[in-house]
């Protein structure tokens, strides 16, 4: 509640979310996934869980406590004390540039339009053809003009979006979007 703009959550999110938005990436196939505002690690586990030992794995996440708790949770982890839209400067170190996979806990809707685009267009062009981005927002939060605003943008720029039926048992209630870019 003291940080807003950069903590979008008051609650991590349940196991039935996680499980929602991790079960849907197709995990064991990826090269590269990315982790976006990994929390306190809701997904995380979850993402480390299913990858193949072949897989590399990146988390970027701009709250300090929330780093170190990562690195202690998930030694394994490669995680990176930033912010999500210099994900292209971690991934051009990387022997494969483009990710297979993005799995976001930004808050979307609470980003203002100017850092909503900047870390928008930076997720987009570290994707790779054929990729997947997924995502979820709140229930609540559907309506809000940056809510409809990143919902327009996820239509006009993915070949392919679906939205998952409500999770009732998150706190608030919340739904996933599974985007997929043009091949």
């Amino acid at each position: 509640m003291r940080e807003p703009l950069q903590v979008g959550a008051f609650w991590p999110s349940s196991p039935k979310l996680a499980a929602l938005v991790v079960d849907g990436c197709d995990l064991p196939s990826r090269e590269l996934v990315v982790e976006l505002g990994p929390g306190s690690g809701a997904f995380t586990g979850l993402v480390l869980e299913q990858l193949s030992e072949r897989s590399r794995f990146i988390a970027l996440e701009i709250n300090a406590i929330n780093v170190r708790e990562l690195r202690r949770r998930f030694p394994q982890l490669e995680v990176h004390a930033d912010c999500a839209e210099r994900l292209p400067e971690y991934l051009r170190g990387s022997h494969r540039r483009k990710a297979d996979c993005i799995i976001s806990g930004l808050a979307w809707g609470n980003m203002l339009p100017a850092t909503q685009d900047r870390i928008f267009d930076a997720m987009l062009s570290s994707l790779a053809p054929g990729g997947l981005f997924t995502t979820f927002a709140y229930v609540h939060a559907t309506w809000f003009p940056t809510s409809l605003r990143f919902r327009r943008r996820l239509f006009r720029d993915f070949a392919k979006v679906e939205t998952t039926p409500i999770v009732w048992h998150n706190l608030p209630p919340a739904f996933v979007y599974r985007c997929w870019r043009a091949g």
